[in-house]
C-alpha cells in the first residue's frame, strides 16, 4: 500500500515509518522542515516537506495514497509542562493540523485514516480495568484539541471510509520524556506523579510503531494500545533499574502534586487499560516491557 505518515520525524512517526517500510509498504513521510528529510529517508521512506496546517497543500501530498497515518504531537518535557504556554504547539497540532489532515485525506480519496490518541483521556478508575467503552474524562477546556481531533477522524469515517483511532499507552524507550525521567532518577530527583498503588499502562515506542502497521487490518473505531498495566511502584523500580540508580525512581511530594495543574494531573490517574480488543482484531502483541533489560536503548 501507499501510505503517508504525518509527524514522520517524531518518536512515533519514525517508528511507524520504519515498521511500515519493513512490511514492504511504499511510505511517504511528511515533514514541516527541510532538516527532516534525511531523518525520513534514513528510515527508508520518501520525504515531502509540507505545511500540516494547509489542507489544500496536504491534499496534493496525499493524492494517490491508500492510507494516511497521523502521529503529530509536541509534548513538553518534564515539569516544563506546568508553564502556561508550554502546550501551545501541541494544542495547535491537535486542534488545527489533525483537522486539516483528516479533511485533506478525504478530499484526496484516501480510504483509511489512522489517528494517534492517548489513554490519558480516560478517568481514574482505580484497580478496575478500562475498556474502549469507558466514558472519557474530557470536560476540561484543556482537552478541547483532542476532542476536536477525534471528531475529525469520526467525520472522515463517513461515506464508507475507515478511521482507526489508537489510544496509546504512556510511551517509554528512547523518547525524550523517558530519557529525562532516567536522568532525573540517576540524579535522585523526584520524577513520578500519582500514588505508588496506581496503575500505569506503558507502551514501548517500537511496539507503538508496530501498532500502526497492525491498524491497517482494523475496522473503524477506537482501540486501546498498551502493554500489561503495572503499578507505579513497579514502574519506579523498573526506572531505577534501567537508570542504574541506587534505588527506585522517586515520587513528587503530595504538596507538589496538588499544584501541577490539569495537564499533568492526568498523569496522576490510575489507568489499568485493556488492549484486548486491538490484540484480538489485529493479532498485535507488545514485545518489550519495562522489565526487559536495556529497553531504553532498543
Amino acid at each position: 500500500m501507499r501510505i503517508a505518515v504525518t509527524g514522520a520525524t517524531g518518536v512515533l512517526g519514525q517508528e511507524a515509518v520504519a515498521a511500515l517500510v519493513a512490511e514492504g509498504h511504499e511510505v511517504t513521510g511528511v515533514t514541516r522542515r527541510e532538516r527532516g528529510i534525511p531523518v525520513i529517508e534514513g528510515r527508508g521512506a520518501s520525504a515531502v516537506v509540507a505545511d500540516v496546517f494547509d489542507a489544500s497543500e496536504l491534499e496534493r501530498v496525499f493524492a494517490g495514497h491508500d492510507v494516511v497515518i497521523n502521529t503529530l504531537a509536541h509534548v513538553p518535557i518534564g515539569m516544563a509542562a506546568m508553564r502556561p504556554l508550554a502546550w501551545r504547539e501541541d494544542d495547535r497540532l491537535h486542534l488545527e493540523a489533525s483537522v486539516a489532515i483528516a479533511a485533506a485525506a478525504a478530499a484526496a480519496g484516501v480510504e483509511r485514516l489512522v489517528q494517534e490518541s492517548t489513554v490519558y483521556l480516560y478517568p481514574d478508575n482505580g484497580s478496575e480495568w478500562i475498556g474502549e467503552d469507558e466514558p472519557l474524562s474530557v470536560r476540561n477546556q484543556a482537552f478541547r484539541p483532542r476532542v476536536r481531533e477525534m471528531r475529525a477522524a469520526v467525520d472522515f469515517a463517513s461515506a464508507g471510509r475507515t478511521a482507526v483511532i489508537l489510544r496509546l499507552g504512556q510511551l517509554f524507550g528512547r523518547d525524550p520524556q523517558t530519557t529525562h525521567a532516567l536522568k532525573a532518577t540517576r540524579e535522585g530527583q523526584a520524577i513520578l506523579l500519582g500514588k505508588p498503588e496506581n496503575y500505569v499502562t506503558l507502551l514501548h515506542h517500537r511496539d507503538a510503531g508496530r501498532a500502526f502497521v497492525a491498524a491497517l487490518q482494523a475496522g473503524s473505531g477506537f482501540y486501546n494500545v498498551g502493554g500489561e498495566p503495572i503499578t507505579r511502584r513497579r514502574w519506579a523500580k523498573d526506572l531505577g533499574a534501567e537508570a542504574g540508580a541506587k534505588g527506585p525512581a522517586k515520587f513528587f511530594p503530595d504538596l507538589t502534586q496538588a499544584i501541577v495543574g490539569t495537564r499533568l494531573d492526568v498523569q496522576r490517574r490510575s489507568l489499568r487499560v485493556s488492549s484486548l480488543r486491538f490484540m484480538s482484531e489485529t493479532g498485535w502483541r507488545p514485545t518489550i516491557g519495562p522489565s526487559s533489560p536495556g529497553w531504553s536503548r532498543m
